[in-house]
Formats: structure tokens, C-alpha cells, sequence
């Protein structure tokens, strides 16, 4: 029986300032189970965007329920938001994020600096996921001597690293070229296939069909959410598959 991993309720967004009021999300309504692997589409401006920051604790609702592994999460403080989202989230996107200073193992390190795990359990972790995602052979290399596509899956390989609940990609194929942005939703896929949540972040209806279902958002309401019948497959090399 598939467990309830996100449930939200009416769900709301609006900023203020001193004059002005703009609404984002008009009251959502959805679930993603432990285990699927969504895709959240829409245009620019839709609030897909600012759906996924309520969503890996990066921004608080306005008003509704944000209930996270049968927790209501939505009135939590921004130091219990960071804690949450340090331990249960994983972030990968389209700018990839990376310390230019660092080496590639050292970036993939990163988000275990403020954990009680030994430098040597750091890392074996950190090695065994940038091989995981086909990168043993650039552990020591900087950013600045990886392509776009090493980039991001070394930005993958961080957003393993703490074992997080749920994967955010938010537009993770944007600065790619076609070859590896498909060599990326195949990691996905891949980590969705071993069991991963993954929650995906696109306006191409041609990249959210890599995913098992679709919540289309136009203008901040859901306006269609249905399973894809017909999968992209990607694969190792950069091409599609069936």
C-alpha cells in the first residue's frame, strides 16, 4: 500500500508589501505518494516555481495545510524549516549550485559539513554516489573542468548525499544540451526505479513525460493531474529508448 509522503490542503501563496498584494497559489489540493516520481509543469509565472519552495521548506504557505510524512508542517519556524529540509530534501537545479573552488567530491560533501559523520564516512559516501552517477573518474576536478551535463550530475550526487525523503530537480535539464539533459533524466529515472521520490520542476511537457505523472499549474491552480501513459525513456548514452 503506497504511503502518503506530501499531502496538501488548500493550499495558498501570497506576498505582500506595503501596497500591493500578489497571489500566486489559489488553493491546492494533491497528494504524492513515497516512491513516485511527479512532474510539476507549467509556464513561467504558473507558480510551480514557488510551489516547490513551500515544498522543500525553502518558503512558508499563507494559508491551507502542508502535511509532510503525517506531519502538519505548515506553521513550522524557519529554524525547524531548515532542519527539515537539511535532513529530508534533496535540491537539484538548473544552475547546477556548485562551489568553483571545490572539487568535485568536496561539493558533494558540502551538505555533510554540520553532521556527526566522520570525515572518513564523508568520503566513502560522497565517492560511492559521483560514481553511482558515472563520475569516479572526477573526483578531484574543480567545476570549471566539468561540462554542463558532469555538472549536474555532480549537483545529483549532493542531493544524495544526506539521503534525503524526497528529490527536487527544478528545470535540472535547462542549461544542457539534448544529449545530457537525457543522460540526466536517466539518473532520475534510474533513482526513481531503486525507490527515490522524485519530484521534477519543468515548463516542456516534453521532459515532464520522463516522469509517472503529471500535475500541470496554470496561473497557481492545479488545472489537470493525470499518469503518463507514455513514458520518455532515456538512456545511458544520451537517447531515447522506447
Amino acid at each position: 500500500m503506497a504511503t502518503s509522503l506530501i499531502k496538501v490542503e488548500k493550499l495558498k501563496k501570497q506576498f505582500e508589501n506595503e501596497e500591493f498584494v500578489t497571489k500566486i497559489l489559489h488553493g491546492l489540493d494533491f497528494e504524492i505518494d513515497k516512491g513516485e516520481f511527479v512532474s510539476i509543469m507549467g509556464p513561467s509565472g504558473s507558480g510551480k516555481s514557488t510551489l516547490m519552495h513551500i515544498l522543500g521548506f525553502l518558503d512558508k504557505l499563507t494559508t491551507g495545510k502542508f502535511i509532510f510524512e503525517g506531519q502538519d508542517v505548515s506553521q513550522l519556524e524557519d529554524d525547524q524549516l531548515a532542519e527539515m529540509r537539511s535532513k529530508k530534501i534533496g535540491f537539484v537545479f538548473q544552475s547546477f549550485n556548485l562551489l568553483n573552488r571545490a572539487s568535485a567530491l568536496e561539493n558533494v560533501m558540502l551538505p555533510l559539513l554540520y553532521t556527526n559523520i566522520s570525515k572518513v564516512e564523508r568520503i566513502k559516501r560522497a565517492t560511492e554516489l559521483l560514481e553511482k552517477v558515472g563520475l569516479g573518474h572526477r573526483l578531484d576536478h574543480s567545476p570549471n573542468k566539468l561540462s554542463g551535463g558532469e555538472k549536474q550530475r555532480v549537483a545529483i550526487a549532493r542531493a544524495l548525499v544526506n539521503d534525503p525523503e524526497v528529490i527536487f530537480a527544478d528545470e535540472p535539464t535547462g542549461n544542457l544540451d539534448s544529449k545530457s539533459g537525457l543522460q540526466v533524466m536517466k539518473i532520475l529515472q534510474d533513482l526513481n526505479e531503486d525507490g527515490n521520490t522524485v519530484i521534477l520542476v519543468t515548463h516542456e511537457k516534453y521532459t515532464a513525460e520522463h516522469a509517472k505523472r503529471i500535475i500541470k499549474i496554470v496561473d497557481g491552480l492545479i488545472v489537470d493531474d493525470h499518469d503518463v501513459s507514455k513514458r520518455q525513456w532515456a538512456n545511458t548514452n544520451g537517447e531515447l529508448t522506447k
